[in-house]
Order: structure tokens, then C-alpha cells, then sequence
């Protein structure tokens, strides 16, 4: 229970409630705190900036409209731009779990700019007597245009960040691409002997992978820039100046550095979610290329004397706290770990997505916390798995090139010259006399080692190449 000495009395729609004296924030946010305590899961950073950049160009707009006066817009901005840059980042300490929409936020904000504007006038905080929270602050704004607005823009500023993590995490592949593109070692499918494959093969199939899921961001992220502000409560534009909407994209386009365009349908933009959906989806992509990548360092690591053990990842910490020397592959788990949290979220958003009732979809909120936390936390991801992991991966070569040539691996190459049956007897006849696929050529005397040397070279065996009829043993009916 507050001290009244330490409080101050706000009266809205409900009654009066007790604020703390020295709050910025007023009533809204105080019956939000009050009624809101489920989690401790707070918005990102990002949003209450984001948050703040919407607000500063409504001021702007409707300064320029003449529906601010100069006074009252001068105070605003001032006290906009300091919440923007952090001042009064401890109040903005709302739960995820709120009211639907995101009310809360958007009036946090609100009461946090409209009181620091009051002060700035030399007025008192909760007296509104100079700026008030809905009537300037907010105007020609609603929830329900403003907080999908500030998701989109906090989305597309930690975007940059991602798709930079992202290349880095590529070029650090390629690298390893380039010094192991001539290491031929053992193919798997099914993990069972395959054909063989060069280790730099293999890693530029994941560097690719990588590639086309970043392309596929970029692209969905341009869905981002189309804007629904202007629109109000449900899209019609209802207390806005004709003006309004075409002043405010043009303002935050000016602010972002970023091209925003008008919606086509604003009604749509309050009611329909699907465009963070198809966003998370990416997220989805780039996760499950994670989860491939890091799954397949595991096993290529297994051992390091029991298991494949084709590659050597950075030893980061101690693997157990019972087993001496034991060195687990903690890098990639903490990575498909955050990958899975990332799928996670995506159907959090899926699920939310679904909710659009008529005018409005309420789980804003939840949606914009579970895209900007699985975008934030995928970039820490692949910074991790580039610095501590990738970055300092060896390959093997002794260890390749023995289980390369004890496996079946090269039996394919063989066929065009033997016939598929005729190979697969060689097959089994190695595996019965735990011979090599080259020790039984040699011992049924079917090639010399100086053809093997050639035939079973990387030339023939990781790409396409002409049949060259010298090798061909097979009858020619």
C-alpha cells in the first residue's frame, strides 16, 4: 500500500487511484501495474524506442497540421525525445500479459511524455494542465494503429543487426569452405555410407542454406514498411485530419531512414497479424538451418575415441562435473536450444495471429515480444556460433581419410564401369573378408593400384565426370 505522503491522486474514467509522487507515469499505468503482475517478462528496449518514434512524429504532424501549438508541441518533442533515448527507461516496467491491443504501452507513453511536457511548461506531474496524455499526446492516434506501428519499426531496426550476424556467420563458413574444399571424406544418408563428398562440399551446403534464408528475410521484411498509422481504432481514420495519415509516414520515413508506405486497407492493419507471421516464419528458416548446422557438428564431433570424431570443435568448458577431461560440444546445444525456443515462439505468433476478432486483433503485445525476442536472440546465437565455435573448427584428416576408406563409400563410383550387380557383389565380398572396397578391386585383381589412385580420386568421386572407357570391366552386351 502506497504512503500517501510518498503518492499523488490521479483521477480518470474509473475514479482516483494513488500514483507515486515522483512517477512520471500516471494512472493507466498505475492501474496496469496493479492489475498486471504475471510474469517478469518486460518489452525490449526497442519497442519503447520505437514507441517513442511514433509519438514523435504524430507531434510532429500535427504541429504541422496546426492542431499543436507551438508551446505545446516544442514540450512534447523535448519530452519524447528523452523518452526515446532512455530517460525514463525504470518506468517502463509494464508486463507482457496486459490488456489486449497493448493499451497499457501505448499509455505509458502517453502519461510518461504528456507529465515530463507538463514539467518541461513548469506545470505539476498529474495536473495536465498544460499537456495531457490523450488529448496531445495521443492525438490523432489509437492503440490499435500505434502499437503494431512501433512492432514493425522495432522489428525493422533490429533487422540490421540480424542480417549482419547472419553474413558474418557465412563468411566464416566459407572460409572453412575454402581450406577444407579438397578433403574428400565418407557421404552419409540415412547415416550409412553414402558417396563420398569433399568437406568443403558439405560446409557450403549450410553456408548456402544460410543464404537463402536471409534472402528470404530481406524480402518478407519489405512487408514491414507498409504502415497502418492514420488509421486509429479500426482503420478508418476516425479523428484524424484528411492530412494526417500521409504526414505521419512521411515523418517517420524522415526519422528511420527507412521507406514506409500508407496501407491500402487500414481496417485490415488492426484486424490482420499475418504480416509478423510471415515474418516469424523466416525466423522459423534460419532457426531450423541453425538446428541442421549445429546437430551436424555434434555428430561429426562425437567421441573423440568412441565416435566419428571428423572434426575438432573449440574446447569451451569442461563437458561434466563427474567425468574428468570430458569436453561436450556445448557451442552448437546452446545454439539448436535457442533455435528451438525460436520455433517456439513462432507458434506463439501463429496462435496469436488467429485471434483477429472482427476490427482488432487484441495479442499485439504477446506478438510484438515473441518476434523481437527471437530476433534478438538468434543474433546472439550466430555470433556465438561464429566466435566460439566455427571460427576455431578443425577438421580431422587422418580420421577422414581412414574412415573414408574403410567405408563402402566408393563402391558407387563403380558402377558405370563394373554394373550394379556385379558392384554389389564386391560390396559384399569386402564385408565378409573385412577387406577395403580397394583391398578386394586389388585382390580379384580387377584394377591395378595406379587405376584405383586415378579411378577413386576426388575428381571422379565428389563430381561430375566423363566415363572413360579404359576402367570399364563390365560386359558390353
Amino acid at each position: 500500500m502506497h504512503n500517501k505522503k510518498n503518492t499523488r491522486t490521479e483521477k480518470d474514467a474509473l475514479g482516483t487511484i494513488e500514483v507515486p509522487k515522483e512517477a512520471y507515469y500516471g494512472s493507466s499505468t498505475a492501474r496496469a501495474q496493479k492489475n498486471f503482475q504475471i510474469s517478469s517478462l518486460r518489452a525490449q528496449k526497442i519497442f519503447r524506442e520505437a514507441l517513442g518514434m511514433v509519438k514523435l512524429a504524430a507531434a510532429q504532424s500535427n504541429t504541422t497540421l496546426g492542431l499543436l501549438s507551438k508551446k505545446e508541441s516544442n514540450a512534447i518533442i523535448k519530452a519524447t525525445k528523452e523518452f526515446i533515448n532512455g530517460k525514463f527507461e525504470e518506468e517502463c516496467d509494464l508486463d507482457v500479459f496486459q490488456a489486449g491491443a497493448g493499451t497499457s504501452y501505448n499509455m505509458n507513453a502517453n502519461e510518461i511524455i504528456a507529465n515530463r511536457a507538463n514539467e518541461i511548461l513548469g506545470g505539476q506531474k498529474g495536473k495536465y494542465e498544460h499537456i495531457h496524455p490523450n488529448n496531445h499526446v495521443n492525438l490523432a492516434q489509437s492503440t490499435n494503429d500505434v502499437i503494431p506501428t512501433a512492432t514493425r519499426i522495432a522489428t525493422l531496426l533490429l533487422l540490421p543487426e540480424l542480417l549482419q550476424e547472419l553474413t558474418e556467420l557465412e563468411k566464416e563458413i566459407g572460409k572453412k569452405q575454402v581450406q577444407y574444399k579438397n578433403l574428400v571424406k565418407c557421404g552419409r544418408t540415412h547415416l550409412q555410407d553414402a558417396v563420398p563428398i569433399t568437406l568443403g562440399q558439405e560446409l557450403d551446403s549450410y553456408r548456402e542454406a544460410l543464404k537463402k534464408s536471409k534472402a528470404f528475410i530481406k524480402k518478407q521484411s519489405e512487408e514491414l514498411q507498409i504502415l497502418g498509422i492514420g488509421g486509429t481504432a479500426v482503420g478508418t481514420g476516425i479523428n484524424t485530419d484528411p492530412m494526417y495519415k500521409k504526414m505521419i509516414i512521411h515523418n517517420l520515413s524522415k526519422l528511420l531512414g527507412i521507406r514506409f508506405e500508407r496501407a491500402k486497407n487500414s481496417t485490415e492493419m488492426t484486424n490482420n497479424m499475418n504480416v509478423f507471421l510471415n515474418f516469424s516464419s523466416t525466423l522459423r528458416s534460419l532457426a531450423t538451418d541453425l538446428i541442421n548446422l549445429s546437430s551436424n557438428l555434434k555428430i561429426m564431433s562425437m567421441g573423440p575415441k568412441a565416435g566419428i570424431a571428423e572434426l575438432e570443435l573449440p574446447r569451451v568448458q569442461p563437458g561434466s562435473s563427474i567425468m574428468p577431461g570430458k569436453i561436450n560440444p556445448s557451442i552448437p546445444e546452446a545454439v539448436i536450444m535457442t533455435a528451438l525456443h525460436v520455433l517456439g515462439n513462432d507458434k506463439v505468433i501463429e496462435l496469436a495471429a488467429q485471434r483477429g476478432q472482427f476490427e482488432l486483433n487484441v495479442m499485439c503485445p504477446l506478438i510484438m515480444f515473441k518476434l523481437l525476442e527471437s530476433m534478438e536472440v538468434l543474433t546472439n546465437a550466430m555470433k556465438t556460433l561464429r566466435k566460439n565455435c566455427i571460427k576455431g573448427l578443425k577438421a580431422n584428416v587422418k580420421k577422414i581419410e581412414k574412415e573414408l576408406e574403410n567405408s563402402l563409400c566408393n563402391a558407387t563410383i563403380l558402377v558405370p564401369y563394373l554394373g550394379y550387380e556385379e558392384t554389389a557383389e564386391i560390396v559384399k565380398s569386402a564385408l565378409k573378408n573385412n577387406r577395403t572396397i580397394r583391398e578386394e578391386l586389388l585382390h580379384q585383381k580387377l584394377y591395378t593400384t595406379s587405376e584405383l589412385k586415378e579411378l577413386l580420386s576426388a575428381k571422379y568421386s565428389t563430381e561430375p565426370s566423363r566415363i572413360k572407357r579404359k576402367f570399364i570391366r563390365k560386359s558390353q552386351n
